[in-house]
C-alpha cells in the first residue's frame, strides 16, 4: 500500500520547472532566474573551456544592460551573451534546486562505460519485460516534453515504458519501424505520472562544493 507522502509526490506535472535557480544579486536587487526547462537544460550542457560561476555571469549579464531580454526572453538573451563571450558556466550544486522526483535517494544513474547514455542527461530505471530487463534511452528533449504534456490518460510513467518496450519486442518481430516513445505516448493518449526513484539527473561535470 502506497504512503500518504508517496501518492502526493505522483501528481499530473504540467508546465512546471524542473530547476529552479537560487536568486542572484545584481544591479541593487536579487533576481530569480527563469530560463524555462529547454534553455536551462541547454545551459547546464554548455560546456567550453573558458568557464565562470553562475552567479558571476549572471550578474555580468545583468550589469551589461540584458539589452536583448524584451525581444529574446530572459533565457535566450542571457545564451546569446554567453555565445558572444564564448563563456560557460562552471556549475555547483547550490546554483539550482532540482525538482524532488529527479534527485531521489533511489533514482538510476547512467554507468559511464555505457555508450548509449552519452549526451543524456536523464537515466530511466530499468524495467522486466517477457523475463528480460530492458533498459530505455530517451532524448533529453523527449523527457521534457513529456514532462510538460497537459493532456491524455493519465497513466504511471514506468508502466508506458514497460508496454512500449513489448511493443516494440512485437515491431521487430514483424521488422517494422518503431515510433519515439514520446511519439508513441501522444498517439496513444497518454499522459505519464513520474514517481520517486523512476528518473534520474546527472550532469557529469557538475561540482559538489
Amino acid at each position: 500500500m502506497q504512503n500518504h507522502d508517496d501518492l502526493n509526490q505522483r501528481v499530473p506535472k504540467k508546465a512546471k520547472s524542473l530547476i529552479r535557480f537560487a536568486p542572484v544579486w545584481a544591479e541593487g536587487k536579487h533576481w530569480h532566474p527563469n530560463f524555462g526547462n529547454y534553455l536551462t537544460l541547454t545551459l547546464l550542457k554548455r560546456n567550453l573551456p573558458k568557464k565562470v560561476s553562475f552567479k558571476r555571469a549572471y550578474a555580468g549579464w545583468r550589469s551589461s544592460g540584458a539589452k536583448e531580454e524584451k525581444e529574446l526572453g530572459e533565457g535566450r538573451a542571457f545564451l546569446r551573451w554567453l555565445q558572444k563571450h564564448h563563456l560557460a558556466i562552471d556549475w555547483c550544486e547550490k546554483d539550482f534546486e532540482l525538482d524532488p522526483l529527479f534527485h531521489h535517494p533511489e533514482a538510476p544513474k547512467h554507468d559511464p562505460q555505457d555508450e548509449m547514455a552519452q549526451g543524456l542527461s536523464f537515466a530511466i530505471r530499468p524495467v522486466v519485460v517477457d523475463n528480460r530487463k530492458v533498459k530505455l534511452y530517451i532524448k533529453d528533449e523527449d523527457i521534457l516534453g513529456l514532462w510538460s504534456l497537459s493532456y491524455g490518460e493519465e497513466v504511471d510513467f514506468l508502466e508506458l515504458v514497460s508496454h512500449y518496450i513489448k511493443k516494440r519486442f512485437l515491431w521487430h518481430s514483424w521488422n517494422a519501424p518503431a515510433p519515439s516513445f514520446i511519439d508513441w505516448v501522444r498517439s496513444d493518449g497518454k499522459r505519464p505520472i513520474f514517481g520517486p526513484g523512476q528518473i534520474g539527473f546527472l550532469i557529469s561535470y557538475l561540482k559538489t562544493e
